[in-house]
């Protein structure tokens, strides 16, 4: 599962969350996997399970893909 990294503005801490990818409405920021896992994102019977979301303006920038 691919890896991401969300920087906090107010004090520049970071945490990584495994996460298949992430949504940004402009307001949220959501990362989820897709279910079942290793499913199909364009399977119609493929869902997404949201994993952690933060407000946009708490991040300094979107998720970045780390190794």
């Amino acid at each position: 599962m691919p890896r991401f990294r969300l920087e906090f503005v107010d004090d520049g801490s970071h945490v990584d969350v495994d996460a298949d990818d992430y949504d940004d409405n402009g307001d949220t920021v959501s990362l989820y996997r897709y279910v079942p896992e290793g499913a199909d994102p364009l399977d119609p019977a493929t869902t997404k399970e949201i994993i952690a979301s933060f407000e946009r303006t708490s991040l300094a920038g979107p998720p970045q893909a780390v190794q």
